[in-house]
């Protein structure tokens, strides 16, 4: 019975006489918040001056890019050829300069011309008919769609473009 009366007495004595040790380590692994110098306080900034970075400037649509204005929906003048399309997503059957001629529909979308004399247009196979014109959709993608227009039927669809007065 007495053992049972002095164990909590003997347990608070065995941890006073082991606390100091382990408060020694602690104050050992203590860091000391370090003085930050007082420009390290100021706003953050760069010692180093930035390389110019010119303004985003958009590439201006010029009208004797635009060739043609349709009244309708390409739908009306062209059709999906499908193997130029395949050609096209191949490499094979492309515009030289992408977008350097524009076809705009009623829809304001653009599209992509080349014609079949050769025009902006890169046809290694030689597929191109001279009395066509080639419309391209999504070029350089995998979705490239080709449209074959007859230069004939095309001539029907055009829109007046309207002249902008020149700087």
């Amino acid at each position: 019975m007495m053992r049972a009366a002095f164990a909590p007495l003997l347990f608070l004595i065995a941890m006073t006489a082991v606390t100091p040790a382990f408060s020694a380590v602690a104050d050992q692994n203590r860091l000391d918040r370090t003085v930050l110098p007082e420009h390290f306080s100021a706003l953050p900034f760069s010692p180093w001056t930035l390389e110019p970075i010119p303004p985003f400037r958009q590439t201006p649509i010029r009208p004797e890019r635009i060739v043609y204005h349709l009244k309708g929906s390409i739908r009306d003048v062209a059709k999906v050829d499908r193997d130029l399309s395949t050609a096209c997503r191949r490499g094979a059957f492309i515009q030289r300069l992408d977008f350097i001629f524009r076809v705009k529909s009623a829809d304001d979308r653009p599209y992509g011309i080349g014609w079949g004399s050769g025009v902006n247009l890169h046809d290694p196979e030689r597929r191109a008919q001279a009395d066509k014109a080639y419309l391209f959709d999504r070029q350089d993608t995998g979705l490239c769609a080709v449209w074959v227009a007859p230069l004939a039927t095309l001539q029907r669809f055009l829109a007046p473009v309207p002249l902008r007065d020149r700087p």
